[in-house]
């Protein structure tokens, strides 16, 4: 490599943090208040899945469907007569986005100000021997935190690449309420965008291989399945998916106690799992063995 190309090495810090999502900064705060040089890595936006794409998007329309639901819910007391209807999903949408950019400018960028020994820097990083590069130069540092966070998962079905769909993330960011959608997957993820989709008036069918919250004891899985009925859902358990297609909406074919089924929706959502962001940090680099998800295998400390 040409020496005018050669990474550049003189900022050195006592920890470095990679990633700027809530781990991350926690970690970076909690160092910089007892005085250690910190710098904080971050690639994509600031705060990261809490804050913009998880907690705080899902959490605020899912208490909006709640409290819509809480209306039509209101009829059990006699003597009580209450309505509610979504008005406008865009105007909904947009409180909730005003909320995330608040809550980032909040907990994120606005405090970093306030740490004289700690530094935020935007680009990939990636570990090398002798410290971690970011945009051609080299930092180093007595310790490594790595908090890059996880993305969703496509599971294999057959046709699966061949369809659109959604995650949580783009499904929060939908510009229209869906009439219909199919959710494959009833863990956490599943379930709550799944209530709170059908308390706003989509027709939701639920999919999954095992149980509702198969890590559940049984008595709580079967009575948030009941549950997630009671609310206009269609709750479909012990499935082997066979295929998908798009045509005329997107077609899901499966296989539920021996015999085949069809359900068609307007959108499809996955919610089969996460992996850990760990492909182009150089882990493999550095001696850093990752497991089939792409965490990083610890010891026991």
């Amino acid at each position: 490599m040409p020496e005018c190309c050669a990474p550049t090495s003189n900022d050195t810090f006592d920890l470095i943090v990679i990633g700027a999502g809530s781990a991350g900064f926690s970690a970076a705060i909690t160092a910089a208040e007892q005085g250690k040089k910190v710098v904080i890595f971050g690639h994509g936006t600031i705060g990261g899945t809490c804050v913009n794409v998880g907690c705080v998007p899902s959490k605020t329309m899912i208490r909006a469907a709640g409290v819509m639901h809480a209306g039509f819910d209101a009829e059990r007391f006699n003597g009580i007569s209450a309505a509610t209807r979504l008005e406008s999903w865009g105007k909904l949408q947009a409180q909730k986005q005003k909320l995330v950019t608040d809550l980032r400018a909040a907990k994120y960028s606005d405090i970093l100000p306030q740490y004289e020994t700690l530094r935020y820097i935007e680009g990939a990083a990636k570990l090398v021997q002798g410290g971690v590069m970011v945009k051609g130069q080299i930092y180093k540092a007595d310790k490594i935190i790595i908090a890059t966070g996880s993305h969703s998962t496509v599971p294999p079905i057959d046709g699966i690449t061949g369809v659109s769909h959604l995650d949580s993330t783009s499904a929060l960011a939908l510009e229209k309420l869906p009439k219909s959608m199919i959710i494959i997957g009833a863990g956490v993820i599943g379930c709550e965008l799944g209530q709170m989709f059908a308390r706003l008036g989509s027709k939701v069918t639920l999919l999954c291989r095992s149980t509702v919250l198969a890590g559940a004891e049984p008595e709580i899985s079967y009575a948030l399945a009941d549950y997630l009925r009671a609310d206009g859902m269609d709750v479909i358990c012990g499935v082997k998916y066979l295929s998908v297609e798009e045509q005329n909406g997107i077609e899901l074919c499966y296989e539920h106690q021996g015999r085949v089924h069809s359900v068609t929706a307007q959108h499809l959502l996955l919610a089969t799992g996460r992996k850990a962001n760990t492909a182009g940090l150089g882990l493999d680099d550095v001696g850093i063995t990752t497991a089939a998800n792409g965490g990083i295998v610890v010891n026991e400390f």
